[in-house]
């Protein structure tokens, strides 16, 4: 159980529960990553947070309306990078 002042604050009872806690402070990336890499025990807590840095939900929400036929439009080119039209498929047979 992971637990500091800025993260997870542990109840006494649950102090109990979870005998093996560690002191982890979540503004240390590098110290989340290598509690993050170890398989023993499978840490619970708070890894990372930097209020600091927008969330990737925030960093995802656009004011833009997506209508459908925006989002046909977008589609429609995305699967026009992968078709192949009949007269390309005679053209490149013929080369």
């Amino acid at each position: 159980m992971l637990h500091h002042e800025r993260g997870l604050q542990i109840s006494p009872g649950l102090a109990k529960v979870y005998k093996n806690q560690l002191e982890h402070d979540p503004m240390n990336l590098d110290r989340a990553r290598a509690i993050a890499s170890s398989t023993d025990p499978i840490p619970v807590g708070i890894l990372y947070r930097n209020p600091e840095i927008p969330c990737y939900e925030d960093l995802r929400r656009s004011d833009k309306l997506r209508t459908n036929e925006f989002i046909k439009r977008g589609l429609d080119t995305e699967f026009d990078k992968f078709t192949v039209w009949p007269q390309e498929a005679g053209e490149q047979q013929a080369a």
